[in-house]
Formats: structure tokens, C-alpha cells, sequence
């Protein structure tokens, strides 16, 4: 299978005062076409830095991210943008919804950004939430809505442009475990549905056993 993102000796670093933290030091990874990966490792083993760097959000100190073969290191902001825009998509930990828009319109906005006509998008939307057994649900405001369906709202909107990867950071790491379950239910069911990547940070060693692969972050390097 071909490698939909690969990072090639990323290393980063960040300077707090006087003191200089190195966070990821010569990390080399690849994913592969519709494989799902766990990201595992301790609060601040640099695991959000990692999916910052590898959704373009975040250049690296040295090292390279290849992007369905397409080295970024050297492009510019605009065309970096671009890439993440058409084929990354993010759920966070904290669903991140806009809360003056309702369900269906937080899955619409991206899709418009994108370029996507306004009835396209609508339908795209109402499928993937209707796929997240929100169908009821798409008039309500973030406000109105339980912190799982607030969270399935936020996978649709990741998945709304059909993205070759998602990197998802800590998505059911604010919920009680069966409702985190549930959303990780939904999250891989549709990862794979749909044929999308995915790089899933978790503290959750039983919800990273359902992936794919499990890679490890420890003292800035990815042992797998």
C-alpha cells in the first residue's frame, strides 16, 4: 500500500526562558492508505506537537512531512494551507464547535471554506450526521447538545471534506468511557467506511488495541 503521510527525522524544540526542551528528536513514521494508528505515550511525551507537525499546523526544526508524496518542508504557507484544507482533517479533544452555528451548520462550514456548492455540502452533512445517529439532532446549537454528540458532531466536521487523514488528539479523552467508546466506535467505523487514514492519539491502552498499529512516543522518539 502506498504511504498517505510520511515524516522523515523531525525534530522540534522550544525555548521556556532559559531552559531549551527538545520534544521530538529524528522521528521518522509512516501511514499507509486507510490504516488507522495509535499514537500512545505520557502527558507531554510531545504527541500533540507530532500531529501539529504532521497536519501542517506547525513547521518542524529539521525533517520533512510527505504528504501523499509531496514534500512540504519548502512550500509556502499558502500551499500548505491548501493541502491541509483538502486532505487532513482534525478532531480534537475539545470538540472546538463554533457555538453560535448549529450541528449541521458547524459540518457545513468547513465544506464552504473548501469551495464545496452550499447544496452539496448540506447533503454531505445531513449523511455523516445522520451516520453519527445525529439525525435529529442537526438544528441544535453545541450549547443543546450531551459531550458525546458534541463530539460526533466534531468527527463529521473532521470527515465533512473527505480528507485522506485524520489525526485525531485525545478525541474521547474528555468523555466518560462509554460514551468514549461509542465515539470511537463511530470514528473507526467511518475511517474505514470511507477509506481514510488516521493517527489517533490516546492515553486509552484498550481503545488503542482496536487500531491497526500502535506507535509509542517516550523521551521524544517513536518506538513501534
Amino acid at each position: 500500500m502506498s504511504n498517505i503521510v510520511e515524516i522523515k527525522d523531525i525534530y522540534k524544540s522550544f525555548t521556556q526562558g532559559e531552559h531549551h526542551l527538545e520534544i521530538l528528536k529524528g522521528i521518522s513514521l509512516s501511514i499507509s492508505s486507510g490504516e488507522v494508528v495509535a499514537l500512545v505515550g505520557s502527558s507531554g511525551a510531545g504527541k500533540s506537537t507530532l500531529l501539529h507537525i504532521m497536519g501542517l499546523l506547525e513547521r518542524a526544526d529539521q525533517g520533512d512531512v510527505i504528504m501523499s508524496g509531496i514534500p512540504t518542508k519548502d512550500l509556502t504557507d499558502i500551499k500548505r494551507t491548501k493541502i491541509r484544507r483538502l486532505e487532513i482533517g482534525f478532531v480534537y479533544q475539545f470538540h472546538n464547535l463554533l457555538p453560535e452555528f448549529t450541528a449541521l451548520e458547524n459540518v457545513v462550514m468547513p465544506q464552504l471554506i473548501a469551495g464545496v456548492a452550499s447544496k452539496v455540502a448540506k447533503e454531505r452533512a445531513e449523511n455523516l450526521l445522520s451516520k453519527m445517529g445525529l439525525s435529529e439532532r442537526i438544528s441544535h446549537r453545541p450549547a443543546e447538545l450531551s459531550g458525546g454528540e458534541q463530539q460526533r458532531v466534531a468527527i463529521a466536521r473532521g470527515l465533512a471534506n473527505r480528507p485522506r487523514l485524520i489525526l485525531a488528539d485525545e478525541p474521547t479523552g474528555n468523555l466518560d468511557e462509554k460514551t468514549g467508546n461509542e465515539v470511537m466506535d463511530v470514528l473507526l467505523s467511518l475511517s474505514k467506511e470511507e477509506g481514510i487514514s488516521a493517527l489517533i492519539a490516546t492515553h486509552n491502552n484498550e481503545l488503542a488495541d482496536r487500531m491497526d498499529r500502535t506507535v509509542t512516543l517516550k523521551e521524544g522518539i517513536v518506538q513501534i
